[in-house]
Protein backbone atom coordinates (compact mmCIF):
# COMPACT_ATOMS: atom_id res chain seq x y z
CA UNK A 1 0.00 0.00 0.00
CA UNK A 2 2.98 2.52 1.07
CA UNK A 3 4.27 1.65 -2.59
CA UNK A 4 0.99 2.37 -4.17
CA UNK A 5 0.59 5.40 -2.42
CA UNK A 6 3.88 6.74 -3.06
CA UNK A 7 3.72 5.87 -6.91
CA UNK A 8 0.38 7.89 -6.82
CA UNK A 9 1.76 10.69 -4.62
CA UNK A 10 4.47 11.26 -7.76
CA UNK A 11 2.12 11.03 -10.51
CA UNK A 12 0.07 13.48 -8.99
CA UNK A 13 3.53 16.05 -8.54
CA UNK A 14 4.21 15.21 -12.10
CA UNK A 15 1.07 15.95 -13.42
CA UNK A 16 1.19 19.48 -11.03
CA UNK A 17 4.47 20.96 -12.36
CA UNK A 18 3.68 19.43 -16.10
CA UNK A 19 0.85 22.07 -15.80
CA UNK A 20 2.24 24.38 -14.14
CA UNK A 21 5.44 24.38 -16.57
CA UNK A 22 2.59 24.78 -19.53
CA UNK A 23 0.80 28.25 -17.78
CA UNK A 24 1.19 31.37 -19.54
CA UNK A 25 2.56 33.05 -16.76
CA UNK A 26 5.45 30.32 -16.22
CA UNK A 27 6.37 30.67 -19.65
CA UNK A 28 6.38 34.31 -19.63
CA UNK A 29 8.53 34.58 -16.65
CA UNK A 30 11.03 32.12 -17.82
CA UNK A 31 11.68 33.59 -21.03
CA UNK A 32 11.76 37.25 -19.01
CA UNK A 33 14.32 35.94 -17.07
CA UNK A 34 16.50 33.79 -19.99
CA UNK A 35 16.48 37.04 -21.71
CA UNK A 36 17.78 38.85 -18.72
CA UNK A 37 20.70 36.48 -18.20
CA UNK A 38 21.58 36.49 -22.24
CA UNK A 39 22.08 40.13 -21.67
CA UNK A 40 23.87 39.70 -18.40
CA UNK A 41 26.01 37.41 -20.01
CA UNK A 42 26.48 39.51 -22.79
CA UNK A 43 27.42 42.38 -20.41
CA UNK A 44 30.37 40.84 -18.95
CA UNK A 45 31.73 39.32 -22.48
CA UNK A 46 31.91 42.46 -23.98
CA UNK A 47 32.83 44.38 -20.82
CA UNK A 48 35.92 46.30 -21.42
CA UNK A 49 36.15 45.48 -24.98
CA UNK A 50 35.72 47.72 -27.43
CA UNK A 51 33.14 47.13 -29.71
CA UNK A 52 35.15 48.56 -32.99
CA UNK A 53 37.68 46.34 -32.66
CA UNK A 54 35.41 43.46 -33.00
CA UNK A 55 33.65 45.19 -36.03
CA UNK A 56 37.38 45.56 -37.73
CA UNK A 57 38.15 41.86 -37.08
CA UNK A 58 34.80 40.90 -39.03
CA UNK A 59 35.79 43.24 -41.68
CA UNK A 60 38.83 41.94 -42.17
CA UNK A 61 37.13 38.99 -43.67
CA UNK A 62 37.89 38.83 -47.61
CA UNK A 63 34.86 38.61 -50.02
CA UNK A 64 36.55 34.89 -50.90
CA UNK A 65 36.30 34.05 -47.61
CA UNK A 66 32.82 35.12 -47.21
CA UNK A 67 31.42 33.55 -49.96
CA UNK A 68 33.04 30.40 -48.96
CA UNK A 69 31.02 31.27 -45.47
CA UNK A 70 27.67 31.40 -47.41
CA UNK A 71 28.44 28.25 -49.59
CA UNK A 72 29.27 26.47 -46.08
CA UNK A 73 26.02 27.90 -44.69
CA UNK A 74 23.67 26.92 -47.89
CA UNK A 75 25.24 23.36 -47.44
CA UNK A 76 24.61 22.91 -43.80
CA UNK A 77 20.92 24.02 -44.27
CA UNK A 78 20.59 21.73 -46.71
CA UNK A 79 22.04 18.81 -44.45
CA UNK A 80 19.65 19.85 -41.95
CA UNK A 81 16.75 19.83 -44.26
CA UNK A 82 17.02 16.61 -45.59
CA UNK A 83 17.47 15.41 -41.96
CA UNK A 84 14.58 16.76 -41.13
CA UNK A 85 12.58 15.01 -44.08
CA UNK A 86 14.34 11.76 -43.26
CA UNK A 87 13.09 12.21 -39.49
CA UNK A 88 9.47 13.01 -40.95
CA UNK A 89 10.02 9.48 -42.86
CA UNK A 90 10.33 7.35 -39.91
CA UNK A 91 6.39 7.53 -39.56
CA UNK A 92 5.28 5.34 -41.90
CA UNK A 93 2.03 6.85 -42.49
CA UNK A 94 3.98 10.11 -43.83
CA UNK A 95 2.83 11.39 -47.02
CA UNK A 96 6.26 13.74 -48.17
CA UNK A 97 5.44 16.98 -49.49
CA UNK A 98 8.53 18.62 -50.46
CA UNK A 99 6.82 22.10 -50.48
CA UNK A 100 5.68 21.58 -47.12
CA UNK A 101 8.97 20.51 -45.34
CA UNK A 102 10.68 23.17 -47.32
CA UNK A 103 7.95 25.90 -45.65
CA UNK A 104 8.40 24.33 -42.27
CA UNK A 105 12.17 23.94 -42.03
CA UNK A 106 12.00 27.75 -42.60
CA UNK A 107 9.67 28.74 -40.42
CA UNK A 108 11.31 26.87 -37.85
CA UNK A 109 14.15 29.47 -38.15
CA UNK A 110 13.10 32.19 -37.01
CA UNK A 111 10.99 30.94 -34.27
CA UNK A 112 14.67 29.16 -32.73
CA UNK A 113 15.09 32.33 -31.60
CA UNK A 114 11.60 33.13 -29.74
CA UNK A 115 12.59 31.05 -26.54
CA UNK A 116 16.36 29.85 -25.43
CA UNK A 117 18.00 27.01 -26.39
CA UNK A 118 16.25 27.28 -29.58
CA UNK A 119 12.94 24.88 -28.58
CA UNK A 120 10.35 27.02 -29.89
CA UNK A 121 11.45 25.59 -33.60
CA UNK A 122 9.26 22.85 -32.41
CA UNK A 123 6.76 25.09 -33.35
CA UNK A 124 7.70 23.87 -37.73
CA UNK A 125 5.73 20.90 -36.79
CA UNK A 126 2.35 22.77 -37.47
CA UNK A 127 3.62 23.36 -40.61
CA UNK A 128 3.79 20.37 -42.40
CA UNK A 129 0.85 17.75 -42.64
CA UNK A 130 1.42 14.60 -40.54
CA UNK A 131 -0.85 11.62 -39.37
CA UNK A 132 -0.58 13.92 -36.07
CA UNK A 133 1.44 16.47 -34.24
CA UNK A 134 2.99 14.10 -31.96
CA UNK A 135 4.32 12.22 -35.03
CA UNK A 136 5.72 15.51 -36.47
CA UNK A 137 7.47 15.92 -32.97
CA UNK A 138 9.10 12.93 -32.52
CA UNK A 139 10.73 13.99 -35.90
CA UNK A 140 11.64 17.12 -34.05
CA UNK A 141 12.93 15.53 -31.45
CA UNK A 142 14.75 12.41 -33.56
CA UNK A 143 16.48 15.40 -36.10
CA UNK A 144 17.67 17.60 -32.90
CA UNK A 145 18.84 14.14 -31.00
CA UNK A 146 21.24 13.66 -33.97
CA UNK A 147 22.06 16.99 -34.33
CA UNK A 148 22.58 17.28 -30.77
CA UNK A 149 24.65 13.65 -30.67
CA UNK A 150 26.91 15.19 -33.38
CA UNK A 151 27.79 18.02 -31.09
CA UNK A 152 28.36 16.39 -28.00
CA UNK A 153 30.48 13.81 -29.89
CA UNK A 154 32.56 15.76 -31.41
CA UNK A 155 33.05 17.75 -28.32
CA UNK A 156 34.12 14.65 -26.28
CA UNK A 157 36.71 13.86 -29.04
CA UNK A 158 38.12 17.64 -28.66
CA UNK A 159 37.87 17.10 -24.71
CA UNK A 160 40.28 13.71 -25.03
CA UNK A 161 42.58 15.42 -27.25
CA UNK A 162 42.78 18.68 -25.21
CA UNK A 163 42.86 17.35 -21.50
CA UNK A 164 45.31 14.95 -21.08
CA UNK A 165 44.56 14.72 -17.11
CA UNK A 166 40.89 13.22 -17.70
CA UNK A 167 41.16 9.40 -16.61
CA UNK A 168 40.42 7.03 -19.28
CA UNK A 169 39.10 4.14 -17.10
CA UNK A 170 35.80 5.93 -16.99
CA UNK A 171 35.66 8.39 -20.16
CA UNK A 172 36.64 5.67 -22.50
CA UNK A 173 33.47 3.83 -21.43
CA UNK A 174 31.22 6.51 -21.72
CA UNK A 175 32.83 8.33 -25.15
CA UNK A 176 31.99 4.75 -26.78
CA UNK A 177 28.46 4.73 -25.79
CA UNK A 178 28.09 8.34 -26.84
CA UNK A 179 29.46 8.05 -30.32
CA UNK A 180 28.19 4.25 -31.40
CA UNK A 181 24.30 5.55 -30.27
CA UNK A 182 23.22 5.90 -33.60
CA UNK A 183 24.15 1.74 -33.77
CA UNK A 184 21.75 1.04 -30.71
CA UNK A 185 19.62 3.37 -30.13
CA UNK A 186 16.83 1.52 -31.99
CA UNK A 187 16.34 -0.36 -29.23
CA UNK A 188 15.17 2.39 -27.02
CA UNK A 189 11.99 1.94 -29.05
CA UNK A 190 10.92 -1.28 -27.51
CA UNK A 191 10.63 0.72 -24.43
CA UNK A 192 7.62 2.70 -25.91
CA UNK A 193 4.85 0.16 -26.98
CA UNK A 194 3.32 2.14 -29.44
CA UNK A 195 7.00 3.04 -30.77
CA UNK A 196 7.42 -0.83 -32.78
CA UNK A 197 6.10 0.60 -36.03
CA UNK A 198 8.88 3.30 -36.20
CA UNK A 199 11.77 1.19 -35.17
CA UNK A 200 12.64 -0.46 -38.52
CA UNK A 201 12.75 2.92 -40.28
CA UNK A 202 14.42 4.81 -37.44
CA UNK A 203 17.23 2.14 -37.79
CA UNK A 204 17.54 2.83 -41.13
CA UNK A 205 17.57 6.42 -41.60
CA UNK A 206 19.94 6.30 -38.12
CA UNK A 207 22.99 6.03 -40.02
CA UNK A 208 21.85 8.70 -42.65
CA UNK A 209 21.31 11.21 -40.31
CA UNK A 210 24.21 10.39 -38.03
CA UNK A 211 26.67 10.92 -41.70
CA UNK A 212 24.43 13.89 -42.34
CA UNK A 213 25.09 15.78 -38.96
CA UNK A 214 28.88 14.71 -38.83
CA UNK A 215 29.28 16.56 -42.74
CA UNK A 216 27.27 19.19 -40.98
CA UNK A 217 29.94 19.59 -37.89
CA UNK A 218 32.90 19.14 -40.26
CA UNK A 219 31.53 22.29 -42.57
CA UNK A 220 30.99 24.19 -39.46
CA UNK A 221 34.39 23.70 -38.27
CA UNK A 222 35.65 24.59 -40.97
CA UNK A 223 34.00 27.62 -41.87
CA UNK A 224 35.28 28.48 -38.13
CA UNK A 225 38.99 27.77 -39.52
CA UNK A 226 38.38 30.64 -42.43
CA UNK A 227 37.09 33.03 -40.30
CA UNK A 228 40.17 32.80 -37.53
CA UNK A 229 42.98 32.01 -40.12
CA UNK A 230 41.46 35.64 -41.67
CA UNK A 231 42.58 36.99 -37.98
CA UNK A 232 45.62 34.75 -37.12
CA UNK A 233 47.37 31.44 -38.46
CA UNK A 234 46.04 28.40 -36.41
CA UNK A 235 46.38 24.75 -37.53
CA UNK A 236 42.97 22.85 -38.57
CA UNK A 237 43.73 20.19 -35.81
CA UNK A 238 43.74 23.28 -32.94
CA UNK A 239 41.03 24.46 -34.22
CA UNK A 240 38.85 21.58 -34.41
CA UNK A 241 39.95 20.83 -30.29
CA UNK A 242 38.88 24.54 -29.79
CA UNK A 243 36.00 25.28 -31.68
CA UNK A 244 34.38 22.02 -31.13
CA UNK A 245 34.64 22.32 -27.63
CA UNK A 246 33.32 25.89 -28.29
CA UNK A 247 30.29 24.45 -30.08
CA UNK A 248 29.39 22.67 -27.25
CA UNK A 249 27.97 25.62 -25.90
CA UNK A 250 25.05 25.39 -28.26
CA UNK A 251 23.64 22.52 -26.68
CA UNK A 252 22.94 24.81 -23.37
CA UNK A 253 20.01 25.76 -23.21
CA UNK A 254 20.33 29.24 -21.35
CA UNK A 255 20.45 31.92 -23.55
CA UNK A 256 18.86 33.59 -26.76
CA UNK A 257 20.66 31.87 -29.78
CA UNK A 258 23.60 30.54 -28.22
CA UNK A 259 24.80 34.31 -27.34
CA UNK A 260 26.72 35.13 -25.12
CA UNK A 261 27.57 31.74 -23.69
CA UNK A 262 29.45 30.76 -27.19
CA UNK A 263 30.87 33.75 -27.09
CA UNK A 264 33.00 32.96 -23.30
CA UNK A 265 33.51 29.91 -24.32
CA UNK A 266 35.23 31.08 -27.54
CA UNK A 267 37.18 33.27 -25.49
CA UNK A 268 38.24 30.53 -23.40
CA UNK A 269 39.62 28.12 -25.40
CA UNK A 270 40.85 30.18 -28.23
CA UNK A 271 43.23 32.02 -25.84
CA UNK A 272 45.06 28.61 -25.57
CA UNK A 273 45.92 29.40 -29.54
CA UNK A 274 46.98 33.34 -28.83
CA UNK A 275 43.60 34.96 -30.03
CA UNK A 276 42.63 37.68 -27.64
CA UNK A 277 39.06 38.16 -26.90
CA UNK A 278 37.37 40.88 -29.74
CA UNK A 279 38.97 37.99 -32.16
CA UNK A 280 37.17 35.44 -30.49
CA UNK A 281 33.96 37.10 -30.36
CA UNK A 282 34.34 38.18 -34.17
CA UNK A 283 34.80 34.67 -35.08
CA UNK A 284 31.38 33.61 -33.55
CA UNK A 285 29.56 36.62 -34.75
CA UNK A 286 30.69 36.53 -38.06
CA UNK A 287 29.10 33.01 -38.84
CA UNK A 288 26.12 33.65 -35.91
CA UNK A 289 25.06 35.90 -38.70
CA UNK A 290 25.66 33.94 -41.92
CA UNK A 291 24.15 30.89 -40.46
CA UNK A 292 21.96 31.60 -38.46
CA UNK A 293 20.55 35.66 -38.53
CA UNK A 294 20.18 35.89 -42.11
CA UNK A 295 18.44 32.21 -42.94
CA UNK A 296 16.02 33.28 -40.06
CA UNK A 297 15.00 36.83 -41.49
CA UNK A 298 14.28 34.42 -44.73
CA UNK A 299 12.26 32.38 -42.77
CA UNK A 300 10.56 34.81 -41.08
CA UNK A 301 8.92 35.84 -44.52
CA UNK A 302 7.68 32.80 -45.24
CA UNK A 303 6.29 33.20 -41.50
CA UNK A 304 4.40 36.24 -42.28
CA UNK A 305 3.29 34.99 -45.82
CA UNK A 306 1.71 31.51 -44.53
CA UNK A 307 0.30 33.38 -41.28
CA UNK A 308 -1.24 36.11 -43.76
Amino acid sequence: MGLIAKRSTLKETWRWVNQFSKHPRFKLVSYILKLLLTAVILYFVFRGLELRSVLENMMRLSVGVILLLILGSLLRHLIQLTAWRLSLRINPAYVPDLRAELNSYLIGLPLAFAFPGGFAAMGRIFWVKNSSHIDSALAFVVERGFLTWATWSFAATAALMHFPGISPLWSLPLYLVLVTLPLWSKHLFRFWKEGEPYRARYAGSAPRLALLQIIAALIALTQYWLILNSLQRISWLDNFKLMSLTTFSNSIPITLGGLGLRESFAIHFLKDAGFVASEAISATLSLFLIQDVVPALIGLSVLWKKSR
